[in-house]
């Protein structure tokens, strides 16, 4: 058995492909970031990184439900409640799910003095990685049996918003669990035959076995269908902007020149001076007029500007004005311009900064369509701290990564902001020349998640802050911290 805080162990096994086996009482954010750290490990040596996500949130269920049977088992015995005996057990499931398991921190103390625990051991073969979560509290085969009807019952949905509305539980609240795991394996083209869960004498065993061959399952839903309609829908860039482009590529352009066709669309000038002052670019210094915009920003920045100002103009006009999908695209452009600046990356700044201004565009299609299954997406992703994206994929069968990066395609946007606007939640899965593009903007985007409570540090893939040397909690806290400061009365201007 490894401890598991003995990082330098646990990648020696990993690299010399050895069985690891890993043991807690009680999982906090801490070991979370490690049990990632050992997935994006295993699944880069098997060339499944894109998996991550996915895998990541199966495994945290798996790790929920384990914690929550030795926690169940911890509160018969706190309340001298007999487990098998039916009507103490119906008696016992009232209570802890009242008392419990809405406030599953309450009984921490309890399960770290108790003697169950979860093991999790990974093992590595040439065609499989074999992942196996276990408790030491047995499964009663009433439970046993309702947890396999649900898995069959899950297996027949073809997407989770055809699922949720049937999703019933009166005990303790694990068939959402079993729905999103049966669709996430789905998804990824793995059959859930390779999803088990044993009583095996003293212990309950759940495995999943990974095959290193799949065929993704691609989900289709009426929701998808309409969003790539109108993604072939949304009207290309009108012919000032282009040509404004153009001036801002031609070494030979005039600023005056350039001031003068900007004025021709006080609309236009009005964005530009407006985005000029969110980049923060002059700290404490507010631009009031086109030309001083043009000048004070220069023309890299420019270009950011216009096409921003130009995507959302049409995704405003085609839709509705969503100012907080927008405001945060501010503050993560800001955040990601300074964090380049921070790390001296001065070539991509402006990368990041344009990047930054138009990552989460697809969500501006994505609520349009649906605002009421986005809402449920939201509260779901918020409630068990999953990806977005990995949610959006099995309701939907579409990110709002991958929509905005459909756009950006057709928008003809530089390689570069495709990349980034595609993976800034699995920044693992971009082209590796655009890597610190991507991983900066993913980096900034978690900041201001961690800012909205949907996200914490422990959550950060912990091989881009060791890149990046921040690695260490309070380093990346005095960074994010700083930024933060720096960004409120620039947004406040």
């Amino acid at each position: 058995m490894v401890d598991i805080t003995n990082r330098k162990i646990i990648s020696s096994k990993i690299e010399k492909g050895e069985p690891l086996k890993l043991s807690f009482k009680y999982v906090n954010e801490k070991v979370l970031m490690v049990l990632n750290s050992v997935l994006s490990r295993l699944l880069s040596k098997s060339d499944q990184i894109y998996l991550l996500n996915s895998v990541i949130t199966i495994l945290r269920e798996l790790i929920i439900n384990a914690l929550k049977a030795n926690a169940k088992r911890t509160f018969f015995l706190k309340t001298n409640l007999d487990i098998n005996d039916e009507t103490q057990y119906q008696k016992g499931m009232e209570k802890f799910k009242k008392e419990i398991v809405g406030d599953f921190d309450s009984i921490e103390g309890d399960l770290k003095r108790s003697d169950f625990y979860v093991q999790i051991s990974f093992e590595q073969a040439p065609n499989t990685i074999k992942i196996t979560v276990a408790n030491n509290s047995p499964i009663l085969s009433v439970e046993l049996d309702r947890i396999n009807y649900r898995i069959q019952k899950a297996i027949q949905y073809n997407d989770f918003s055809e699922a949720y509305s049937e999703i019933e539980d009166d005990t303790e609240g694990a068939g959402l669990g079993i729905v999103l795991t049966i669709l996430l394996l789905k998804n990824m083209g793995i059959d859930a035959r390779n999803y088990k869960i044993e009583a095996a004498g003293k212990t309950t065993v759940t495995s999943l076995t990974i095959p290193s061959i799949l065929k993704a399952n691609e989900i289709t839903t009426k929701v998808k269908e309409h969003i790539l309609d109108e993604i072939d829908g949304i009207p290309t860039f009108p012919e000032n902007i282009l040509q404004l482009q153009r001036l801002c590529h031609d070494p030979d352009s005039s600023m005056d020149h350039i001031v003068k066709r900007l004025k021709i669309d006080p609309a236009l000038s009005s964005d530009v001076i407006k985005l000029s002052n969110s980049a923060g670019i002059v700290p404490g210094k507010r631009i009031e007029d086109i030309k001083t915009a043009v000048v004070t920003i220069g023309l890299k920045n420019l270009d950011a500007i216009l096409v921003a100002s130009n995507a959302r103009r049409i995704l405003n006009e085609r839709y509705s004005s969503f100012e907080m999908i927008w405001d945060h695209c501010n503050r993560v452009a800001f955040y990601a311009r300074n964090i380049a600046m921070s790390l001296r990356m001065t070539g991509i700044v402006e990368n990041v900064y344009m990047a930054g201004l138009l990552h989460d565009l697809g969500k501006i299609v994505l609520l349009a369509t649906d605002k009421k299954l986005v809402k449920r997406i939201a509260d779901i992703v918020n409630n068990r701290k999953i990806t977005t994206t990995t949610m959006e994929e099995i309701s939907i069968g579409i990110s709002h990564s991958t929509i905005g990066a459909l756009i950006s395609k057709n928008w003809n946007f530089p390689e570069y902001l495709v990349e980034a606007i595609n993976h800034h939640h699995a920044p693992y899965n971009c082209s590796p020349k655009f890597s610190d593009i991507v991983n900066i903007i993913y980096l900034a985007n978690m900041m201001a998640g961690i800012e909205d409570r949907r996200y914490s540090y422990y959550y950060i893939d912990e091989s881009i802050l060791e890149k990046y040397n921040l690695l260490d909690i309070n380093k990346f806290t005095e960074l994010h911290n700083r930024l933060k400061s720096r960004f409120e009365p620039v947004k406040n201007t």
